[in-house]
């Protein structure tokens, strides 16, 4: 096989065991191929906590235990700067907070 082909399954891997052997690594940049790995169906599935996080000033766990509907604080992170998103502990892009249908939204604005 040369480099450029890449080895396929018909199946996806039944086992965890299964999943860690690999057959051809291709020559395309590794998003390119994420979808092609044939452990993809079970890995795809997996759930993944994301998380936004914007450092409040001069917030206190009375002011946690106090919240009401429509309590605005402050923020420490700059209004025109994009904020991080992580999954799990690692962070894989940037977002930006907006209002969508009177609910607050974040939109996905460049990832890694």
């Amino acid at each position: 096989m040369s480099e450029m082909q890449i080895a396929t399954r018909s199946e996806a891997a039944e086992t965890p065991e299964e999943i860690g052997k690999s057959e051809v690594v291709p020559a395309l940049p590794w998003m390119a191929r994420i979808e092609q790995h044939r452990a993809w169906s079970i890995l795809s599935q997996l759930p993944v906590a994301m998380s936004a996080e914007i450092p409040l000033i001069r917030f206190r766990v009375k002011d946690l235990l106090a919240l009401t509907e429509g309590q605005v604080f402050e923020t420490g992170w700059p209004d025109t700067e994009d904020v991080p998103l992580k999954a799990a502990e690692v962070q894989i892009g940037w977002t930006e907070f907006e209002v969508v249908e009177q609910k607050i939204a974040l939109r996905l604005t460049r990832l890694f």
